[in-house]
């Protein structure tokens, strides 16, 4: 690596940091939960085209002090054109409900996610429908979510930012935001090539509802 990409990369880290600074500090301000997801998965190539993945997740509430919930997900990913994969996708969680104590709650998702490179910039744009179910309610929504991340040249980190929107498609809610996440992390390698570690900070707006989420996604690879 030459003087010239040191320094540009140097500045877009920097620029980076002070930008997560500068957030931090405005979004601390502000009262919301504190947060933290971890998750453990897996991801193997069936062929050139073909994912499956599978994951164990834990959440907590009410600042880290209480266990929100447990999740087992499942999802396989068609690539159709290099810059098109479509995905499907079902999720079982058990949740703490407080005084209702723990129930579950399922979900099925599907979604295809447009992405290309500009420079060292890789964009992606994801639409995702989802259906949420429990004995009581349901909840069908639509996320889309942009992503922009740098590939630093000669260098295995790479940092991201993303935005995603979810849209209510139930009778009565006339497409309303119902949720907005502003997150921003860095992937990478853990242990050995196989293993790939994703650290986040995620803001995230509700109605009714806001948290600071601190997370760590760690995915091995076949």
């Amino acid at each position: 690596m030459n003087r010239v990409d040191k320094m540009k990369n140097f500045r877009f880290l920097m620029g980076l940091t002070l930008a997560l600074a500068c957030f931090s500090l405005r979004v601390s301000a502000q009262e919301a939960d504190n947060t933290t997801w971890l998750k453990m998965g897996t991801q193997y190539e069936v062929n050139e085209r073909w994912e499956v993945s599978g994951g164990l997740e834990w959440r907590t509430k009410q600042d880290v002090g209480t266990t929100d919930r447990l999740g087992l997900d499942v999802a396989a990913k068609y690539e159709v054109l290099p810059c098109l994969k479509l995905g499907a996708g079902y999720e079982v969680h058990y949740r703490n409900r407080g005084d209702e104590g723990w129930k579950f709650r399922h979900r099925y998702h599907a979604d295809g996610t447009l992405s290309g490179k500009w420079m060292r910039v890789k964009v992606s744009l994801r639409e995702r429908f989802q259906h949420t179910w429990n004995a009581e309610e349901k909840e069908f929504r639509l996320r889309s979510r942009l992503k922009l991340a740098y590939d630093i040249r000669r260098c295995k980190l790479e940092p991201y930012a993303s935005v995603e929107m979810y849209n209510g498609l139930g009778r009565g809610e006339r497409f309303d935001v119902a949720r907005m996440r502003y997150r921003a992390g860095l992937t990478l390698p853990l242990f050995s090539e196989r293993w790939e570690a994703d650290v986040f900070y995620c803001r995230q707006w509700e109605r009714d509802a806001k948290k600071n989420i601190f997370g760590v996604d760690c995915v091995y690879k076949f």
